[in-house]
């Protein structure tokens, strides 16, 4: 099973030592599909893998990358004038555009920093952002099919320029990665798939290279079934995103076990010894506000984008602390997860290990190609070695 098996690099970094370990040792031990895309860490993702796959024979692994967001870097050269067709302006930190105008940047963009001469699939990156900007809870039937065509135009657009890319030998193959593949089709923002394949055949014939779908899928998210079958009945495969992070009454819910953390007193002790107030209010804090963690997902970010920059930025630490702080941190993580792990468990009447038992639900699905795990730690690729092994 760890053909189906894709590395997903959402919120990796070349600039962070165990990401480096992890791809670098998924890739040593038969992992051969990566999914990426130009706004996974505002590209540093795509450098951590060309970075991998250096020295490597290329053509023994697949890359997925995708296009479509507008943030960070890019945004800003909106902001100080690249004038961007069919621009979506979603918030004021999300914009959007699958122009052909805007793919062919991001394409060229994404091959430098890929270190790579071909993207073996390029996916139009959950192009729905229009939909969800122009339909509003108001919007009248005249509204709904208005914006329902522009969006069928833009991406059949997007197809034909995407078929001169594959002629251009940039990328092999083309698709869309979308999360309204997944609503109901009664929802003002379910992206209608069924004419897709129309336009490739329209506009390349049965050579076309539209190939890939993906969409949001696991065990509690079942909308997007007929979706994933109608593509795979049509030889398109079918990726599967999301398979551990569920929506699940009314919340998120993270499908997976965790071990505890023993040494997490010994740590503590470690980082009370550095000599700095901001610090230790900091620490006094995180242990005091354990509990209001309610998705394991909500700790790393906390940790990674505000604990972190806060320590580096905010209290200027001496570089020689920083492995005990990191240290804590982890294990800090580890333990919160470990516990919320628990609570789904019994939550959902579930035996552990919860990642195992959802994986192996999408894996024995016929119609998935692919399973997208998120693989930040050599430990995290172990683990799933472990399962595909077992299979």
């Amino acid at each position: 099973m760890l053909e189906k098996i894709s590395f997903g690099t959402y919120r990796t970094t070349f600039q962070n030592p165990v990401h480096q370990e992890a791809i670098n040792y998924a890739l040593d031990n038969g992992v051969k599909y990566i999914d990426t895309s130009s706004n996974y860490m505002y590209g540093e993702a795509e450098i951590l893998i060309g970075q991998a796959l250096e020295g490597r024979n290329r053509e023994e692994f697949t890359v997925v990358s995708k296009g479509g967001y507008i943030q960070g870097p890019n945004l800003q050269r909106v902001k100080e004038g690249w004038e961007v067709e069919e621009l979506v302006e979603y918030d004021p930190n999300c914009f959007h555009s699958i122009s052909p105008m805007f793919l062919e940047d991001q394409i060229d963009n994404s091959l430098q920093r890929l270190n790579t001469p071909y993207i073996d699939c390029y996916l139009l990156h959950n192009p729905e952002y229009y939909l969800l900007t122009n339909l509003k809870s108001d919007a009248t039937n005249e509204d709904i099919d208005k914006h329902h065509s522009i969006m069928q135009e833009r991406i059949e657009k997007a197809f034909a320029f995407l078929e001169t890319m594959v002629e251009q030998g940039k990328i092999k193959s083309y698709g869309i990665s979308s999360n309204s593949f997944a609503k109901q089709e009664n929802d003002y923002h379910f992206l209608e798939y069924r004419y897709l394949l129309d336009y490739a055949k329209e506009i390349a014939g049965e050579n076309h290279h539209f190939k890939v779908i993906q969409l949001p899928f696991n065990m509690y998210e079942k909308d997007g079934v007929p979706c994933a079958k109608y593509f795979h009945e049509n030889g398109i495969e079918v990726h599967a995103n999301r398979p551990l992070n569920a929506f699940y009454m009314g919340g998120m819910l993270r499908l997976a076990s965790y071990k505890p953390c023993n040494d997490f007193d010994n740590l503590l002790a470690e980082v009370k010894k550095v000599d700095n107030k901001q610090l230790q209010i900091l620490i006094d804090d995180l242990i005091e506000n354990q509990s209001r963690f309610g998705f394991a997902g909500d700790v790393d970010d906390t940790i990674e984008y505000q604990v972190i920059p806060y320590i580096i930025q905010g209290i200027k630490l001496d570089k020689k602390y920083y492995k005990v702080i990191d240290n804590f941190l982890t294990c800090y993580k580890q333990n919160i997860k470990y516990s919320l792990g628990k609570i789904t468990a019994k939550k959902l009447e579930l035996a552990e290990p919860l990642d195992k038992i959802a994986l192996e639900y999408l894996l024995k699905k016929h119609y998935i190609s692919k399973v997208l795990v998120g693989l930040r730690t050599k430990e995290y690729v172990d683990k799933i070695l472990t399962y595909t092994k077992e299979d």
